[in-house]
């Protein structure tokens, strides 16, 4: 097996290399970008009114205002598919953390909040927020006479009536689609499209037109179908030739080889997960080549923004490639989704990415279940295992929770024939309860699609005695939340989607190769790096260039991932809906499937 590293013959050498280039140009920083001084309120809430400059992206946006990424992607519809130079972003301020600034309100006017700075006057700060200075002097009586250093004015912040964004598209219902499969294909909640629909409690039927909210001058998919258990799918377009001597398998990954800036704690992470992929990828390349199976590994250094990646999708070997795993981040992803289904080479989204990075990208496969997806496989376990016993599920309303549940009650729905009526609505994290749902006899089975500590601490406080078995989120595997009595006491179970046995004997000879090739530890991704590369080359093996239209079929040996691949629509890729359901039993973690 041929390795082939883009930027130097051998990767460790590299980055020692880089580490003193990193030294070098320590002292020369670029313009740091600024926080917009344009606050807005829309609708009673406070907003950043932030111009989107070059190069920025929506990461460096959460960093530069301390705010949650999802916080600014809730109030962005459709910006998780990426941001546009010059491009209008709201900033929640209430969630924000810029230094010298916050949020009050007061006789209900909202007001931002300004620390006066060395030199700052009146008129300037005036200036620096475009209001009139009468304006600021009326917010702050007594201002007239002049400011001083680390003093508080109020900014008024000017309200705007927030526009219509949301438009209806109509959509005919295919021969087994759910309504689950529609709203995880246009990326909405179930409640929202039976909203749009009178409630829908009829159920959907085959030909049926329904209504879907779509966010004005967003793209929408043309009439995609949902879910697996969908009508005909067509199979992907493979470029000749089919079989080749030789394969190119290309692995992009943000090694931060030539990073100009300090790293913080998320580069440093990501660089070591990019370190282990690259070094479990490498492992997979010999067994490979072990088989059979003549490859060369290309491998190329891909960070968040278009400049590396641009330049990678250039270069010619680049179409020579049959499969390629990575990037990690999403824009680049979304560049080498396009670049994929032009130039016919499949793309492998390795990560977690929102299932939006399939839209249109047909020879795409996502690597990674999306949580909703992953529990929609967890209702099919769970009813295996509970069909007759009594089931409750906890609705946080959380967004991203109630996609997770939505997903659950359509699948149970489908399974059972019955809707799932034990639901509990958490309309306050710190009080409810769970026992009033219970049922005398049988075995409760509480599920809790969702990762806020609040809602789960009140649970565990609520659950109280007899025959109840917990099923949680991947999240709960290293959750403190959960003391180690509880997941004993009531059984707890979540989905993972990478399990690592290290009783395998298996498993152990692997890890010990490990040891001696790198003379380090190896973690969950150095598994995961090797997994991808072994499935994706085992299916170049078997099916050449066509393996595309065989993932359910490749059979490969893996270690800690499995692979149980469905094309979501014929204009969109195919994502991995296979987990892991590991439980505690007797103070031992063990896996249930």
């Amino acid at each position: 097996m041929k390795i082939i590293i883009a930027l130097k013959n051998h990767l460790r050498a590299f980055m020692q290399m880089a580490c003193i280039v990193f030294a070098i140009l320590f002292a020369s920083c670029s313009v740091r970008a600024q926080v917009s001084t344009r606050v807005e309120e829309v609708n009673g809430i406070a907003y950043y009114i932030h111009t989107v400059e070059k190069g920025q992206t929506l990461y460096s946006l959460s960093k530069l205002y301390q705010c949650d990424i999802n916080e600014i992607t809730a109030a962005n519809p459709g910006t998780d598919q990426g941001i546009k130079d010059g491009s209008e972003i709201r900033i929640p301020a209430s969630k924000a953390k810029v230094k010298g600034q916050s949020i009050a309100v007061k006789d209900d006017k909202t007001f931002l909040l300004h620390q006066v700075k060395k030199k700052e006057t009146l008129y300037s700060i005036a200036k620096l927020y475009a209001i009139d200075i009468n304006e600021l002097t009326a917010a702050n009586p007594g201002s007239d006479a002049g400011v001083k250093k680390g003093q508080e004015l109020r900014i008024p912040v000017k309200s705007k009536a927030k526009p219509v964004t949301t438009d209806m598209h109509s959509h005919t219902v295919a021969q087994g689609e759910t309504l689950y499969g529609i709203s995880k294909a246009y990326g909405l909640t179930v409640e929202a499209i039976q909203n749009a629909n009178g409630g829908l409690k009829e159920g959907l039927k085959a030909g049926q037109v329904i209504m879907i909210p779509v966010t004005i001058g967003q793209p929408v998919p043309a009439n995609p179908v949902g879910m697996p258990g969908k009508g005909e799918i067509s199979p992907v377009t493979i470029v000749e030739p089919v079989y080749k001597e030789k394969y190119d398998i290309a692995l992009m990954l943000p090694f931060y080889l030539n990073y100009k800036d300090t790293m913080e704690a998320r580069e440093k992470k990501m660089r070591d997960v990019a370190l282990q992929m690259y070094r479990g990828a490498m492992m997979a390349g010999d067994t490979l080549e072990a088989n059979g199976l003549k490859a060369n590994i290309h491998i190329y250094d891909v960070l968040d923004g278009k400049s590396q990646i641009t330049e990678v999708l250039a270069r010619k070997e680049m179409l020579d490639m049959d499969v390629v795993i990575g990037p990690t981040f999403k824009e680049p992803l979304a560049d080498a989704c396009i670049w994929g289904a032009k130039n016919g080479v499949h793309v492998v989204c390795p990560v977690q990415q929102p299932n939006k990075v399939l839209l249109n990208s047909p020879n795409m496969s996502k690597a990674v279940p999306s949580s909703a997806t992953q529990w929609v496989s967890m209702a099919r376990l769970v009813y295996k295992k509970h069909a007759n016993d009594n089931i409750i599920i906890i609705d946080s309303k959380n967004i991203d929770d109630r996609r997770s549940v939505d997903a659950f009650r359509e699948e149970w729905r489908k399974l059972s024939g019955d809707s799932l009526k034990n639901v509990v609505i958490v309309a306050d994290a710190g009080s409810f309860t769970v026992k009033d749902k219970y049922v005398a006899g049988k075995k409760n089975i509480v599920l809790a699609p969702t990762s806020d500590k609040k809602v789960i601490a009140t649970l565990f406080r609520s659950l109280g005695d007899g025959d109840i078995t917990v099923y949680g989120t991947e999240s709960w595997d290293d959750l403190d939340a959960i003391t180690v009595a509880n997941r004993n006491k009531y059984h707890v179970h979540y989905p993972q989607t990478t399990f690592i046995d290290y009783d395998d004997a298996g498993m152990q000879k692997w890890i010990e190769a490990y040891r001696k090739k790198y003379k380090s530890e190896p973690g969950k991704f150095a598994v995961i790096g090797y997994d991808l590369v072994m499935y994706y080359g085992t299916g170049l093996k078997q099916y050449g260039r066509a393996f595309p239209n065989h993932l359910e079929d490749i059979k490969a040996g893996l270690y800690g991932n499995g692979y149980d691949y469905f094309k979501t629509s014929n204009e969109s890729g195919f994502e991995n809906q296979y987990i892991i359901l590991v439980g505690v039993e007797n103070y031992q973690l063990v896996r249930e499937n």
